[in-house]
């Protein structure tokens, strides 16, 4: 496959060879790739979950402020310990 790039997104993928961060051009497209399926994957998954919890609130199943300040403490705090 044969891609042609807009001279400054060349350029930026040149500099980061040159820079030692990649081997070549190939790897930097391979990368940004990676990401772009990485970001739709992650806005998928973002999707589904705001649409059970708007369910979910429709239905009634809301969560006090208080046990939204208690599960994001706890999440904080085991999330610090994994750290």
């Amino acid at each position: 496959m044969n891609v042609s790039l807009p001279t400054p997104l060349e350029e930026f993928a040149r500099r980061k060879v040159a820079a030692g961060e990649f081997n070549s051009v190939d790897e930097v497209l391979c990368e940004g790739l990676r990401l772009l399926q990485h970001q739709e994957e992650w806005k998928k998954d973002a999707r589904i979950k705001i649409d059970v919890g708007w369910e979910q609130a429709k239905s009634g199943m809301l969560r006090t402020p208080e046990e939204v300040q208690a599960n994001l403490k706890s999440r904080k705090e085991s999330w610090g310990r994994s750290r």
